[in-house]
């Protein structure tokens, strides 16, 4: 685990209708909250379908703007006014930003905690 820069995502600004946004790292205590819609939202976006994604973005609004409420910088007021494709947008920015984390970090504590060598060393 030399490379520590992976466990700690930095905050990155993504643009959403001329607004910055602040995309933070996922915390330890929203794993599942992230790991239950993230893995939602990418299997749908893997279908690439136009209606299935906006179909998924107005049906799971709710769980949406719960995992933006602890990944970005939007008040409640703001991400209650966000629309359902535009959550689904920057949903999908979170798990951008989010994805080396999840990619390698994650693994790698895995197999240090288990007492196996990281992929880094």
């Amino acid at each position: 685990m030399a490379n520590l820069s992976q466990l700690f995502t930095e905050t990155e600004p993504v643009e959403l209708h001329g607004r910055t946004v602040l995309v933070r790292a996922v915390a330890l205590r929203h794993f599942e909250l992230y790991g239950k819609t993230a893995s939602a939202l990418v299997e749908v976006l893997a279908s690439a379908s136009v209606q299935k994604i906006n179909h998924y973005a107005a049906t799971h609004s709710r769980e949406l703007r719960k995992m933006l409420a602890v990944t970005t910088s939007l008040n409640s007021f703001q991400l209650w006014r966000l629309s359902a494709s535009d959550a689904a947008r920057l949903a999908a920015e979170v798990v951008r930003v989010n994805s080396g984390f999840f990619a390698q970090a994650l693994p790698d504590l895995a197999r240090a905690l288990n007492g196996a060598p990281s992929s880094s060393d």
